[in-house]
């Protein structure tokens, strides 16, 4: 196989593009207002960013436009990464296009996902190691890795059982679970990305198990994003 360097690049764009800098926009210029929010914050300590409900809300967390960007951007960032190489190894490759064997591939595809997996949900702010909980994210990496079927029967199914869940952790456990089964039943015992996506579903919480740190959701409140637990 060989790199095709225009979906290598997008998909690293794609997958390693940190959430928290889609706001970044909406920041510049009002921090004159920004300020004056932290102020009212102090002043009123009940609406500081603290930790919000201990549920996932299929409601609450389909009327976050940055959870469909996540998704969308998941999907075409591992499409991108994954069928960019079947593609290029499917048609003559450049005469100077780096060749490369298929463990090596493989190998380069995880740590791309890898990396992408973990600028989502590691980030250091105010001080505090925090974990949040990338569901959409990763249902969106499903597709492009699995097949919609997979990560549809997956999705439907965590939202099916949601409202047993009592936080990200049980979500991303229990669909984790599902990737694997669903995976077997459409592609069979053997396929490496129904495991790999699986194994990654479960890393978040298993890195916030580690680090004895809850998992978080990305939430809003008025124009800012904030943070909402699930301890």
């Amino acid at each position: 196989m060989v790199i095709n360097p225009a979906f290598f690049l997008l998909a690293v764009a794609l997958l390693w593009f940190p959430r928290q800098w889609m706001r970044l926009g909406r920041a510049l210029g009002k921090r004159r207002k920004r300020r004056a929010d932290v102020e009212r914050r102090d002043e009123e300590p009940w609406k500081a960013d603290e930790p919000g409900s201990s549920t996932v809300k299929l409601v609450a967390e389909a009327k976050k436009p940055r959870n469909y960007v996540d998704l969308l951007r998941g999907a075409a960032g591992s499409v991108a990464l994954i069928g960019g190489f079947e593609l290029q190894a499917s048609v003559s490759a450049p005469a100077n296009a780096p060749v490369l064997l298929n463990y090596e591939v493989l190998g380069l595809q995880l740590a791309v996902l890898l990396a992408g997996l973990l600028i989502q949900t590691v980030r250091y702010e105010r001080g505090r190691l925090l974990f949040f909980a990338p569901i959409f994210f990763l249902c969106g990496m499903s597709i492009g890795l699995c097949g919609w079927k997979v990560a549809l029967f997956a999705f439907a199914l965590i939202w099916a059982v949601n409202p047993m869940l009592k936080n990200p952790q049980g979500v991303l456990t229990i669909y984790a679970f599902t990737l694997a089964v669903f995976g077997v039943l459409f592609r069979g015992v053997g396929d490496k990305l129904s495991i790999v996506i699986a194994v990654f579903s479960f890393l978040p919480v298993l890195l916030s198990l580690m680090a004895q740190r809850p998992l978080v959701l990305f939430t809003r409140r008025g124009t800012r994003e904030t943070v909402g637990s699930a301890s």
